[in-house]
């Protein structure tokens, strides 16, 4: 009833059959009645099989499938200096995104990151991955550009998201997952709709992601695609970056269809779990393209791979001073779950840097490497690891940062100054490399088993 309404003028009269109470009632039902047939027919209108958002799309033509910037295909580009150069960022939320951003502006201050071939991004890693691959049209790559544009609120803006009306009757009625509500984000603030398509010819852009019936990664190229009966030229950068960090329990998995008969699907979630490094993707990049020739000979000027380690500690001293390890938000979810997940990236990455010769007793000091690949001379990629951990060994003017950059949660939004801090960190740490003369020409150069044994 509207507000100062008298009463007495809707009191309904004794002599009159319709009285205004009930011409009130009837269009109250009348109401009742055109929202439900809106939902109705909203809802048909989404249900499963008619509304399946980020999902890839058959191809039907006869002509090939267009080629990206992502694929397993080592082109001239990637050749014509002699010199094999990849980078690997690896996971961690926006702890990852805004350090592996701070390292390659580094990089594109010393002239180095516009010789590289193939970059490799694994759930957080992605987001710079593409913004770099897609060029102008996601953004300048400028610290300036790079700091508002990853230092912004993801996870705040999926949430909002998440009462959106129309998002919500999509999540019930369709297909629509939470998942397809941090694509919105992704594409409203970084990507812009932009498709594989879009990507600059070089460097390559490899994004990372775990198949669910299977725990086998899953690397977003041409090829992969083209087995799907897809085309990967079509298919928005920002579901496949969303693939690539779609933390589990966070996220739902993202569905590709497989077009056979009958049909079947491919479920995808954070690529963390297999390897939070993105090391992998490059090594199955080279070992592909060396089969019927050597790597010396493909590429004669060497061969790097620059890995950007976001790692965080692997300890938690606070919670030696407590009785009780629960925090406020364990009184709802159990995040043991979240920490035993902290705890296989955390084996997996020692795995992984022992397999480069890097021991596990030096892993946050060393940061040098060797990559070994199936050559038939023995011969191996450099590595070079620059790790926020690392900054933990650097000196006493670093351990306040350390400790920050090292504490920072893995999450979709950062604070200001952690930001700040991170930034701070890729300085210290490239100046580190700077004073090893780890990217110097010489330093750059494949090692082969065979040279050593003939130089004996």
């Amino acid at each position: 009833m509207p507000s100062g309404f008298p009463r007495s003028l809707i009191r309904p009269s004794s002599s009159t059959p319709c009285s205004i109470k009930n011409i009130f009632a009837k269009r109250s039902r009348a109401r009742v009645y055109l929202v439900g047939f809106l939902l109705v027919i909203g809802g048909c209108a989404v249900l499963p099989g008619n509304w399946r958002p980020g999902w890839n799309k058959e191809w039907t033509s006869k002509e090939p499938v267009p080629e990206t910037a992502a694929s397993w295909n080592l082109t001239e580009l990637e050749r014509k200096d002699g010199r094999f150069l990849a980078l690997a960022i690896s996971g961690g939320g926006s702890r990852a995104a805004n350090f592996g951003s701070a390292v390659m502006l580094e990089l594109q201050q010393r002239k180095v990151l516009e010789q590289v071939d193939v970059i490799s991004g694994v759930s957080g890693g992605t987001l710079p991955a593409v913004y770099y691959g897609l060029g102008d049209k996601a953004g300048a790559f400028t610290a300036p550009a790079l700091r508002k544009s990853l230092g912004f609120d993801f996870q705040g803006s999926w949430i909002r998201r998440w009462f959106l009306p129309h998002n919500i009757f999509r999540y019930w009625f369709s297909d629509f997952t939470r998942s397809d509500i941090m694509v919105q984000v992704f594409n409203n603030e970084l990507y812009h709709d932009a498709t594989f398509a879009e990507l600059q010819s070089r460097p390559k852009i490899l994004l990372n992601s775990t198949v669910h019936n299977d725990h086998t990664r899953f690397t977003f190229t041409d090829e992969r695609f083209a087995q799907l009966h897809s085309a990967l030229a079509f298919y928005p950068v920002a579901n496949a970056v969303n693939a690539s960090s779609a933390f589990p329990g966070a996220f739902q998995d993202v569905t590709l269809e497989w077009y056979i008969n009958p049909r079947q699907y491919v479920h995808l979630y954070d690529g963390g779990p297999i390897d939070n490094l993105g090391v992998q993707a490059l090594s199955e990049y080279i070992n592909r393209n060396i089969l019927g020739t050597s790597l010396k000979r493909l590429f004669p000027n060497g061969c790097l791979i620059i890995i950007i380690d976001a790692t965080p500690a692997s300890e938690h001293p606070e919670l030696n001073t407590g009785q009780s390890s629960r925090s406020f938000i364990d009184y709802f979810v159990d995040t043991n779950a979240l920490d035993a997940l902290d705890a296989m990236l955390l084996e997996s990455r020692r795995s992984l840097l022992a397999g480069m010769g890097i021991p596990v007793d030096r892993q946050d000091q060393e940061m040098r490497g060797r990559l070994p690949v199936n050559d038939r001379d023995q011969c191996g990629c450099e590595v070079r690891h620059i790790a926020l951990r690392q900054l933990m060994y650097a000196g006493e003017e670093t351990e306040g940062l350390a400790e920050r950059v090292t504490q920072i949660k893995t999450k979709f939004w950062i604070g200001e100054d952690e930001q700040t801090d991170l930034f701070t960190a890729a300085k210290l740490l490239m100046k580190i490399v700077d004073d090893k003369k780890l990217l110097t020409e010489e330093s750059l150069q494949t090692s082969c088993a065979v040279e050593s044994v003939e130089k004996k």
